[in-house]
């Protein structure tokens, strides 16, 4: 398969990701690593916290969102990421949750100084296995243009 370009994407296209399943030990490790937040990675203290019991570090829930929406984008000539937009964490995500990850191309332009640059985002609505909504939140990438002049 040919290498996409800026041109070849479509506002609205839909990216197709797996699912992602989160695991306690998962949520423990990756909490111990780099959010150790006591209810992140601690079930006693997680139990008598507002949740009720061991959540997911929302960096946790972003970073493994992130691994499926880069493999669902597949070979897209991105030359580099250049923001975030906002995240919102909607509700916890727990031991056991198998997230789907909705994710589109959007806001596609060619760059007015870079003409051989494109400006695509792509949006993502995360749910669990409920349908409950449990992150929102988009990233804005610089894509190589097929053509360098702006035409066609």
């Amino acid at each position: 398969m040919e290498r996409r370009c800026f041109e070849d994407l479509t506002d609205g296209e839909r990216l197709w990701c797996r699912d992602v399943p989160f695991t306690e030990g998962e949520i423990i490790g990756f909490a111990r690593r780099y959010d150790p937040q006591p209810f992140h990675i601690d079930p006693v203290v997680a139990e008598r916290s507002i949740f009720g019991g061991i959540i997911a570090s929302s960096l946790h829930t972003l970073s493994a969102c992130t691994r499926v929406v880069v493999e669902a984008v597949g070979d897209v000539a991105i030359l580099s990421g250049v923001g975030l937009h906002e995240a919102k964490m909607h509700a916890p995500v727990r031991p056991g949750d198998i997230l789907a990850v909705r994710a589109w191309w959007c806001d596609l332009r060619r760059s007015r100084s870079r003409p051989g640059r494109g400006l695509a985002s792509i949006r993502c609505e995360v749910a669990n296995q409920r349908g409950q909504t449990v992150i929102t939140y988009g990233y804005r990438y610089m894509v190589a243009c097929r053509n360098a002049t702006g035409s066609g």
